[in-house]
């Protein structure tokens, strides 16, 4: 295995986990949903867009399109930080930061 795909591997790995804790949210309100509670706040259903979105970004970063994977990872992690989800958007951000560096990197 190359370095660029190792980087790669571990980005992915982390945008999924950052991802699925995001998404995460959104299977509480589907549930509150299914129970007959008709109030889920927008910040859920942002917040697990984001996750969605986040993992989306990770996939393009595996496939090669490295830069374009890290910049959507690095945008989204740099906002999930200011919003107030500090854990996750940190693993989305060094997720996007690895796409970027990765094909930089040679062995």
């Amino acid at each position: 295995m190359r370095v660029e795909q190792g980087l790669a591997l571990v980005a992915l790995i982390l945008g999924i986990i950052g991802g699925v804790l995001l998404a995460s949210e959104g299977v509480g309100a589907a549930l509150k949903l299914m129970e007959g509670n008709t109030q889920i706040q927008s910040k859920t259903l942002l917040i697990s867009g984001i996750g969605i979105i986040a993992i989306i970004g990770s996939v393009i970063i595996w496939t090669g399109r490295f830069v374009a994977g890290g910049a959507i990872n690095i945008v989204l992690g740099i906002l999930l930080v200011l919003y107030g989800e500090a854990q996750q958007g940190i693993l989305i951000l060094v997720s996007g930061i690895l796409g970027i560096v990765a094909p930089k990197i040679r062995e």
